[in-house]
């Protein structure tokens, strides 16, 4: 027990992962900044530690008796190791309050400027592209700037101003609505505002619906064209009907993230806070 005493204290803040906690009694899994690597497949989930959580002495505390942790995925936290320098037993003593939205986006809660105005260099040069067709015309797309082309051009085909914000949203998270930006992760290739993903065929197909309308697949039109066709026409795999039928900023987005998305950490906070500024911006 000499590891649970003494002057040897290490604290920690992390991000929630998971709250499916197999004892049930509100453990959670912790992804701790400086500790585990942001990289999934090397640092599983699977192999991050349960940690405990505080409640507070207004609560029984004994096993039955009580209210349980309620500590969603997604949420930051803070706490501390019982065991020190082993770092095994991870006790979490609360969140921090906040709305994440990428460090990219650069979106100020005071001046809000245009969500699309971000920074992020695109891994391939467009002349190293091939080129199918002759280039879109963004000319008909309406908006200062590509997130509110987006958002008018969702609107103007059919979706209420709730699901065009959880679509722009989650393409936010995905590629900061750069249609030309190559996805960071060593080998995968994913491309354009929905990282369209060529090992699943989707980059393929994408370029197939540019080719057919002789269209250039690297331009923001041609990508919302291609989004609202495929989401539209492959409607009961990708939940189209259901999608129509909400009308919560929130359901839409974790929709897209669920249904066409299917990113592998989904940063579930980050779209919905992209999703809802964008309906506060342009709704």
């Amino acid at each position: 027990m000499i590891n649970f005493y003494g002057d040897n204290v290490r604290w920690f803040i992390g991000v929630v992962v998971s709250n499916a906690d197999p004892l049930y009694v509100g453990r959670c899994r912790v992804r701790i900044y400086g500790a585990h690597n942001d990289d999934v497949n090397e640092v599983p989930e699977a192999s991050l530690p349960w940690a405990s959580c505080l409640v507070p002495t207004t609560e029984d505390g004994v096993s039955g008796l009580g209210r349980s942790p309620n500590i969603k995925p997604g949420a930051m936290v803070f706490g501390f190791f019982m065991d020190a320098k082993t770092s095994q037993q991870p006790v979490i003593m609360g969140s921090i309050p906040r709305i994440e939205v990428l460090d990219d986006e650069k979106i100020s809660s005071q001046d809000a400027p245009a969500i699309d105005e971000i920074d992020i260099p695109a891994e391939r040069n467009l002349t190293d592209v091939p080129t199918r067709g002759t280039t879109s015309s963004l000319e008909s797309l309406v908006g200062s700037n590509n997130t509110e082309k987006a958002f008018n051009f969702l609107v103007g085909n059919g979706y209420s101003k709730e699901q065009a914000a959880g679509v722009c949203g989650n393409f936010i998270v995905e590629s900061g609505m750069d249609p030309t930006i190559v996805s960071k992760v060593p080998g995968e290739a994913s491309f354009g505002i929905a990282q369209w993903n060529p090992a699943a065929g989707r980059l393929q197909r994408l370029e197939a619906y540019a080719a057919d309308r002789n269209l250039d697949y690297r331009t923001l039109e041609t990508q919302l064209q291609f989004f609202h066709y495929e989401f539209k026409t492959e409607g009961s795999y990708y939940g189209y009907n259901k999608f129509k039928a909400m009308n919560s900023v929130v359901d839409a987005t974790i929709h897209i993230c669920d249904k066409y998305e299917k990113p592998g950490t989904k940063h579930l906070d980050r779209r919905i806070a992209a999703a809802k500024r964008v309906l506060e911006i342009y709704g």
